[in-house]
């Protein structure tokens, strides 16, 4: 178990994100900042060659669209965003027109969004173990938004990676500790240069979100494969190429060792991992 549940359902989650305080919202000039001082989708190395002008893109759960608006500055790609939380689409949209990029941003839920035509790109990152039915979530991307021989790139907790963060805060929180002590352990431990408003957002997220469940690859390659996507890339292995699922599988938990090293150096590690797909084209 987390310090989250993995019961809550839907309603809870809407509540949760519309309850975030004004001041734990990034500025839209810190937004721009961050958006120009890199490129977001650096992190995905597998991601660039898909994006071009052409390419059509859809971000769910995009948030304040800091992905999205990131794609449309740097590749020009046609992006629509969705998500359910205005005020988060709200600040999303005050970005996109400070930067003078074109982004559809779109208050909908995944679960009953309808698209015109299916996407090249479809991104969901972060998003779908915040919902009651992951699988589903999955389920509905690569079937219903995602177009024959286009891509979908899913980030999502890991099971071993994600554990040592969630034991540290829960033995914080069995011993007594403030929402405001946790706050500062997590600042100590993220250490990145962000404005003091994402960091809290970050942290409230990370550390106080009433739903999270946690995966696996090997949970996940079926799931994906049921719904017509083959596996073509992973962090698991660094993005690296592969000749094998089970020697990805193999790999997974190593990811707990990893969480424990970086917890006791005191450095933040959310224990995320991404798996990028193709939809077959024969069905």
């Amino acid at each position: 178990m987390s310090l989250a549940s993995e019961s809550v359902g839907h309603d809870e989650v809407r509540t949760f994100y519309a309850a975030a305080p004004a001041d734990h919202r990034c500025t839209t000039d810190a937004a721009v900042a961050a958006i120009e001082a890199r490129d977001a989708v650096a992190a995905f190395p597998v991601l660039p060659r898909l994006l071009t002008p052409a390419t059509r893109v859809l971000d769910v759960g995009c948030g304040d669209g800091f992905f999205s608006n990131s794609i449309a500055v740097n590749y020009g790609a046609r992006v629509t965003g969705i998500d359910f939380e205005p005020t988060a689409l709200k600040r999303a949209r005050q970005v996109a027109r400070a930067l003078e990029v074109e982004v559809d941003y779109v208050e909908a839920d995944l679960f009953d969004h309808v698209v015109d035509a299916p996407f090249d790109l479809v991104i969901a990152l972060g998003v779908l173990h915040h919902t009651d039915d992951c699988h589903a979530g999955i389920r509905r991307l690569c079937r219903d938004f995602v177009r024959p021989g286009g891509h979908v790139l899913i980030g999502l907790y890991h099971t071993h990676g994600r554990q040592a963060f969630l034991d540290h805060f829960r033995r914080l929180r069995a011993d007594g500790a403030s929402e405001a002590q946790m706050f500062e352990r997590f600042r100590r431990l993220h250490r990145q240069p962000v404005d003091a408003a994402t960091l809290r957002f970050r942290f409230r997220e990370q550390v106080m979100h009433p739903c999270e469940t946690h995966h696996t690859l090997a949970e996940i390659v079926p799931v994906l494969e049921a719904s017509g996507v083959r596996l073509t890339a992973t962090s698991i292995n660094w993005f690296e190429p592969f000749f094998s699922v089970e020697d990805l599988y193999d790999l997974e938990p190593a990811y707990r060792r990893i969480a424990e090293q970086r917890l006791a150096a005191d450095r933040y590690f959310p224990g995320f991992f991404a798996v990028l797909g193709r939809r077959r084209t024969d069905g």
